[in-house]
């Protein structure tokens, strides 16, 4: 089973994710990392009509790129921007959103229930382990010091922190984009709710703004005891991703 819990991530507001211009004669392979897809269209615009859609996980030749000023709306107050992307394959050709694709090949895994999802943190390199005594702590008891175990991946940092029957999920991430960033995190905060209706689809949605800490829904419903899912952006381009449950 895949970690799941909310995130927080510092940050701007638009994140761009820009392909040179390919070689017509030299197509570059992109995977799609949109949760739901990629929507391909008939021409360059969102406007234009849907053509196909091509499942997460899924790696695509890019002939060509086109920029854009399009943005692909998340929330009030954040979007991915992006550019098109010219996409040929048996039986359709057409154009897709920089912002749901990437150019890193990630980890598709898969749950017992059959949602499919991508990890973009990488090889994983090291892991070490410290304990520390927490704020105000009194005794040398096991409750008064809290573990942290931090994994480097080729892509960014985790480090979960153990204390008090709770934990802290922190992530850094100094070499993605804000797109893959934030579809990494979708994927791993959604899930399904199974029903007498079937599963549906339930992802995190953005609903506060402060500055530029960006707050979403969990995407588990009330099935899940993960806290606080934020998203942020420095300005060295480093993006963080926190959260919290407890037991």
């Amino acid at each position: 089973m895949k970690n799941r819990r909310c995130l927080l991530l510092s940050g701007l507001v638009l994140g761009a994710f820009r392909f040179a211009a390919a070689d017509p004669a030299v197509a570059t392979k992109v995977y799609v990392i949109s949760l739901t897809g990629s929507e391909v269209h008939e021409k360059p615009s969102f406007q234009s009509k849907i053509v196909r859609k091509i499942p997460i996980g899924a790696a695509v030749n890019a002939q060509q790129t086109i920029a854009s000023d399009d943005v692909k709306q998340i929330g009030a107050g954040f979007a991915l921007q992006g550019d098109w992307i010219k996409v040929a394959a048996p039986g359709y050709t057409g154009y897709i959103f920089s912002s749901d694709v990437t150019k890193r090949k990630p980890e598709v895994k898969n749950e017992f229930n059959g949602f499919v999802y991508v990890d973009l943190l990488g090889a994983k390199k090291s892991t070490r382990v410290e304990k520390k005594k927490q704020p105000g702590a009194t005794t040398n008891s096991a409750a008064d010091y809290a573990i942290l175990e931090t994994t480097e991946y080729a892509n960014g940092t985790y480090t979960m922190t153990t204390y008090d029957s709770c934990f802290d999920h922190d992530y850094t991430f100094r070499h993605l984009t804000l797109p893959e960033a934030y579809h990494h995190m979708i994927s791993g905060y959604s899930g399904y709710d199974v029903g007498l209706k079937g599963k549906k689809l339930q992802q995190p949605k953005l609903i506060a703004r402060k500055g530029n800490v960006y707050t979403f829904t969990c995407g588990f419903g009330g099935r899940d005891a993960a806290q606080d899912l934020k998203l942020t952006v420095k300005a060295n381009g480093v993006i963080t991703i926190s959260s919290y449950d407890c037991t």
